[in-house]
């Protein structure tokens, strides 16, 4: 096994980038060797002590924490007292989405004993030169033409964007990407959009949410992708639920998320149709989810999806 840092802190909002990290981390650990906790849910999550925790096997072992952005202020003091000493044959992995910038606690006490890696997805301007980057690193040559014609027929969300980059990347294998390639490979995205799926599920329609998910859902890929987009939402709309609880208003919101005055209407309005312990659920059954189609359930990765969209829509 290669030699691996106590900690590692991992998060962005460019999660092909974040997902890509996970595995690489995990493909050093045997799967009994990993214990897997997701915060945000319903019950404070323990991470200090199950990095402290003797493992079953011996050996080293792999804490891995999903959703980081979500633990309390107790809970990352806590990881940040770990950190100071933290226990020889675990190793700790917190991995978030775009909640943690480099001034959080946890990037300053990862970065003492560890690595500290955030990925940002590009706002839609910079989105081309993203495509033309990620193509470049992977032997293939493209031009800002190109760039654009795969986003005109695959839209500009950094996980479709990235499965069509891999099979560009394979097809021409090392040559110059053409617009002739883009039109052969990428099917143009149904005019579905991400905020469709959420205003359905604010509404509590579940039958809305699962036809307009499953719409496009033709391969894994595409549920990973569905999931990794619903799960940063509803991670958001729990962050708002709690700022409203404690007092806070709709630019609280706003200016906690850095969101603008109109998205952020949408959160508070999504908060106040769900109790927060159901938003807990929710953020949990994801992260559960997302375990299940990338190989925990034998189940069909769509079924899996729909089962667990009518769960967090009808409470």
């Amino acid at each position: 096994m290669p030699e691996l840092k106590p900690a590692y802190l991992i998060a962005g909002s460019d999660w092909p980038k974040v997902d890509a990290a996970i595995a690489r981390l995990r493909a050093h650990f045997p799967e009994e060797s990993v214990e897997q906790l997701s915060a945000g849910g319903e019950q404070p999550v323990d991470v200090v002590g199950a990095c402290n925790a003797l493992g079953l096997f011996g050996g080293r072992r792999l804490v891995l924490v999903r959703n980081a952005e979500e633990l309390d202020d107790e809970a990352v003091a806590g990881v940040v007292a770990y950190l100071a000493d933290p226990a020889p044959d675990t190793v700790l992995a917190l991995f978030g989405g775009g909640g943690i910038g480099p001034k959080h606690p946890l990037s300053s006490a990862v970065a003492a004993v560890g690595d500290v890696r955030l990925f940002d997805a590009p706002e839609r301007k910079q989105a081309a030169d993203w495509v033309v980057r990620r193509l470049g690193e992977r032997g293939v040559g493209c031009s800002a033409a190109v760039a654009r014609r795969l986003m005109d027929l695959a839209g500009d969300d950094v996980g479709d964007l990235a499965v069509e980059i891999e099979k560009l990347a394979a097809y021409c294998a090392g040559g110059d990407a053409r617009v002739e390639d883009v039109e052969l490979l990428v099917i143009a995205q149904p005019d579905i959009k991400p905020w469709d799926i959420t205003d359905a599920w604010g509404r509590r329609d579940a039958a809305a949410v699962i036809s307009l998910a499953t719409a496009d859902v033709e391969r894994p890929d595409d549920v990973g992708r569905l999931i990794s987009q619903l799960a940063a939402h509803v991670r958001k709309v729990h962050r708002a639920a709690v700022i409203l609880d404690e007092g806070g208003s709709q630019a609280d919101v706003a200016r906690d998320l850095n969101l603008k005055p109109f998205p952020a209407g949408k959160l508070v309005g999504q908060a106040r149709s769900f109790a927060r312990d159901e938003l807990g659920r929710a953020v949990v059954r994801l992260a559960d989810l997302d375990l299940a189609v990338k190989g925990g359930s034998r189940l069909d990765a769509r079924f899996e999806l729909e089962l667990a969209l009518a769960e967090i829509t009808g409470g």
